[in-house]
């Protein structure tokens, strides 16, 4: 009894600290917080269900925890790719308060460009791209979420650097 109230306390310490990464991970995928927090929820369920007998170490529980959303959110975007939701969503965790409500705006119409540019991107570049300059991630920690080569992560975030600072310029979007 008390082995599984310990185990259950660790899933609930790993869903509390890491969830919010989790939901900005996949805000980033689908644009809509509501769909962004059911992922969440679906990835935790998932990982709770294939992995929470397993002793893991809290760095490899978020490796399979982005790997886990990264593929909710392709499956997600497969299921419903007909549909294209868009909305103006706000972070439902946190807002920044110590800038200018107009600062404020334009980073944010600024950031909404750039990622609808990014939605074009084939699905393994913009994976990788998040990975590595959202969520701060080291190309050997995306090579694994992803199950491809570390060479191969580097060219993919790379590549889709290039591209975005290229569409960047060209829609006339000023990156500071």
């Amino acid at each position: 009894m008390e082995i599984m109230q310990t185990k259950n306390l660790i899933l609930a310490e790993l869903y509390n600290k890491h969830k919010k990464r989790i939901f900005d991970f996949l805000f980033k995928f689908v644009n809509n917080s509501e769909i962004a927090m059911d992922l969440v929820q679906d990835t935790f369920v998932s990982f709770i269900k294939s992995y929470g007998d397993e002793k893991l170490s809290e760095e490899k529980s978020l490796m399979l925890l982005y790997t886990i959303a990264r593929n909710s959110s392709i499956n997600y975007g497969k299921k419903f790719s007909t549909l294209k939701e868009s909305s103006g969503d706000v972070d439902v965790f946190s807002a920044n308060n110590s800038i200018s409500l107009e600062r404020r705006q334009e980073l944010n119409d600024m950031e909404q460009r750039l990622y609808f540019l990014l939605s074009k991107f084939p699905e393994d570049q913009k994976t990788a791209f998040l990975l590595k300059n959202i969520e701060d991630l080291t190309l050997v920690q995306i090579a694994e979420i992803m199950d491809i080569s570390v060479s191969t992560a580097s060219r993919l975030v790379i590549k889709a650097t290039s591209t975005l600072i290229e569409m960047a310029k060209t829609e006339g979007i000023s990156i500071e």
